[in-house]
């Protein structure tokens, strides 16, 4: 039972270390995206200079990125409503 467990903890490794490469990603960071983050950071905030840059990246992006379709309408938030 115990080799057979570390047989499969292996493969698991193996693929995992395949797919953090396919990403050109180290396996550590990789692992870290699936990890839920520490409830004592997660709602920490920002300093409003932080919070300005995030505003100045956001701004910067291209345009159409992330807007909505040209043929968006109310019909499409209230489609669900009688």
């Amino acid at each position: 039972m115990q080799i057979e467990m570390e047989n499969k903890l292996v493969d698991v490794l193996a693929k995992l270390r395949v797919q953090a490469a396919a990403r050109r990603m180290p396996l550590d960071l990789y692992l870290e995206q699936f990890i839920e983050p520490d409830s004592a950071t997660a709602g920490a905030a920002v300093s409003l200079e932080e919070f300005d840059r995030i505003l100045d990246e956001l701004a910067a992006l291209p345009p159409g990125r992330g807007s909505l379709p040209a043929d968006f309408s109310r019909a499409d938030i209230y489609a669900d409503h009688d």
